[in-house]
């Protein structure tokens, strides 16, 4: 085995003694070393990285390889299920060779992957289903540990599951925390722009939809719960969950909605509750499975041990529904019975959601429009004290190359100062909404009265905010996604995600979509805005054609785009509250420019032509929902307090939030 490193023989750091290399892949190689210090074995992991990598990129590569290195050994010691990192630096190598690098324990034993394949070779089959169970559990406590951390592992199978020899007992660990973060972050794909490939690092056999295909959202701890039971089946039937022959076909397989590898259709006879429960790991849209590991394994040890071989799970644990189920209706009265539907939006999203108890979405087939002949497969193997880790280089031809906005775990947030977001309160009153001057959709402008005061957030919901409700697994990361956008949008544009720049934890969160949006809100107990609400909240009154009057935008009163000034914000958003003198009526800030926000009534332009109503709110699951207020990138006009933009509600941009309200 070669050694393009040139470390054997010498000393890493001058602490490890290089020794030999045991493992070698696509994106480096592992050796066995020797610490001089504590005079034990060790591992020591060392990535190769592309010749390309600017000075700049190299930096940033090293800053988040450092940075997912310490959270692994902090995981890891609290966590015997998972390999413990001891170390972790760059270095330069007797050749030259910069050298990211990470020391691990010294592992004895062997592979869950070589362990299936010798009961394979043997014909003994799978595992009985409670033995199969006990055999992952520590690797599914370890991920459940680690989701609650806000970390995801996405790179889960049975080559990095390893059956650790310790103190005379076997015990399964999880190996390669972080290495899939790393090697698909920003700078490591820059470097690739030039050859035109990227990396995705996740192997195919165990890959999910959303690693495929962008389009069904980003990676999270539902990816790992999908992988997590795809080798449950594994266990099971002693075979692959997913069976093909190239990567085309895991692919389809993957994401078919029609043919789910669940236990009973690979010929293992469960209960009806376990067939459920692993039926709902794998479901094809994130936003249907088990939001964490800890969540799917809680239910499948309950349908596991059931005394009864047809216990059903109760059915709150294996429902996580999406659609709000509300009828098309014309637009009507906005009533407390109706506030439940600005829970739920309408409409479907590319994001995986939670959402409250409603029915399931249905199952949709999708092609995907790249290029299936370019998904071309490297293999690379990484060995661990004798336990291969297999990751795949797909080279797609494109440019340019860059998708970290998929990531779950979300960067470290800079503290600063915040805003007050109590939320205003505004009585009820009347006030004439759209306007005679204004867009076709905006007229006329007609008389509208609220008949019950409400109160609405002071700023758009931060970053923050929208975060910490993430990493409780009340909602799911941000992300560009929704309908037409194509990959090389998410690429092009999702390096404007507000969460992925750790300077912006007090800027307005963005690319989310509606139904993110409104699942945030009813996980801090408030809902959307209607759009009169809204309307009312940035003209009050008087009608005025901007929050703060009738003066036309400056760079005082908001952030937008081309002007008379130009632009006021080149780089993107302002923290919330920047702009106090374009405050509203009622001293709501951020009504104009910044992020455009959600509002709760789906897209009707002739709504305005009926007549006069009290609390309007159009309801229509086949409708497009609505943006008000301009953005950071939005032209003067569109700061108009009575601007309507139609946009399909499951679209996640970098130019959208919004904000909540609810009752006094």
């Amino acid at each position: 085995m070669g050694d393009p490193f040139g470390w054997c023989g010498a000393t890493l750091d001058a602490k490890y003694r290089i020794d030999a290399v045991i493992g070698e892949g696509g994106f480096g190689l592992v050796y066995k070393a020797y610490h001089l210090g504590l005079r034990e074995t060790v591992a020591v992991k060392c990535l190769k990285m592309p010749t390309s990598l600017s000075p700049a990129d190299r930096e940033k590569f090293k800053e988040s390889f450092l940075d997912e290195g310490r959270l692994l050994h902090r995981l890891s010691r609290a966590n015997a299920g998972i390999a413990q990192a001891l170390d972790v630096g760059t270095a330069e190598s007797p050749n030259g060779t910069w050298t990211p690098y990470l020391v691990l324990e010294w592992l004895e034993g062997r592979g869950l992957d070589d362990e299936l394949s010798q009961r394979l070779a043997a014909g003994r089959g799978g595992f009985e289903l409670r033995e199969a169970f006990e055999l992952l559990n520590p690797a599914a406590l370890a991920l459940a540990e680690a989701h609650n951390q806000g970390i995801s592992h996405r790179d889960i199978k049975p080559a990095n599951l390893f059956l650790a020899r310790v103190g005379g007992t076997t015990m399964l660990k999880v190996l390669d925390f972080g290495i899939a973060k790393v090697l698909t972050g920003t700078s490591i794909t820059h470097a690739l722009q030039a050859t035109g490939d990227s990396i995705k690092a996740f192997t195919p056999q165990y890959g999910t939809p959303e690693q495929f295909d962008s389009r069904y959202g980003g990676t999270g701890p539902w990816t790992d719960v999908f992988a997590l039971a795809l080798v449950f089946v594994e266990l099971l039937t002693g075979r692959p969950a997913l069976q093909g022959e190239n990567t085309i076909q895991l692919m389809v397989q993957s994401a078919n909605p029609q043919e789910r590898p669940t236990p009973r259709l690979r010929g293992v006879t469960v209960s009806q509750a376990v067939e459920e429960v692993v039926g709902k790991a794998l479901e094809v849209e994130p936003r249907n499975r088990f939001l964490s590991a800890g969540a799917f394994w809680a239910a499948l040890k309950t349908a596991v041990y059931a005394t009864a071989a047809e216990t059903p799970v109760d059915s709150s644990q294996l429902t996580v529904p999406w659609n709000s189920g509300t009828p098309d209706a014309p637009s009507g009265m906005f009533t407390p019975e109706s506030a439940a539907a600005l829970s739920a939006p309408y409409g479907s999203t590319t994001s995986p959601q939670i959402a409250p108890k409603i029915p399931p979405a249905p199952s949709i087939q999708r092609k995907s429009k790249r290029s299936l002949v370019a998904l071309g497969l490297v293999a690379g193997l990484l060995a661990v004290g004798g336990v291969v880790a297999g990751l795949l280089l797909l080279p797609t031809r494109r440019s340019p190359a860059s998708a970290s906005a998929a990531s779950f775990a979300p960067p470290t947030l800079e503290s600063t100062p915040a805003i007050a977001a109590s939320p205003v309160r505004i009585a009820a009153g009347a006030f004439i909404m759209g306007s005679a001057e204004g867009n076709p959709s905006e007229r006329p402008a007609h008389e509208v009265t609220l008949t019950r005061p409400f109160v609405i957030d002071a700023v758009e919901v931060t970053v923050e905010a929208y975060m910490k409700c993430v990493r409780e697994h009340k909602c799911t990361p941000p992300g560009v996604h929704g309908p037409g956008i194509d990959e090389t949008a998410v690429l092009q544009l999702g390096q404007k995600c507000n969460f992925l720049d750790p300077s912006k934890a007090n800027h307005p969160v963005n690319c989310v979509d509606r139904m993110q949006a409104a699942q945030y809100c009813k996980s801090v107990g408030k809902r959307l805005p209607t759009e009169a609400e809204w309307e009312y909240a940035a003209r009050g009154p008087d009608g005025r054609a901007y929050p703060w009057g009738a003066t036309p935008p400056t760079c005082a009163l908001g952030a937008f785009g081309a002007g008379a000034e130009g632009s006021c914000s080149t780089s993107g958003t302002a923290p919330v509250g920047s702009h106090a003198e374009g405050k509203s009526p009622f001293g709501v800030l951020d009504l104009a420019g910044n992020v455009r926000e959600w509002v709760a009534d789906a897209w009707d332009e002739r709504a305005y032509g009926k007549p006069a109503k009290s609390d309007p709110f159009v309801v229509n699951s086949a409708a497009k929902g609505i943006v008000r207020g301009g953005s950071w990138d939005s032209p003067p006009e569109d700061l108009r307090a009575s601007r309507r933009v139609p946009l399909a509600p499951g679209t996640g941009d970098i130019w959208t939030g919004f904000r909540c309200a609810g009752s006094p």
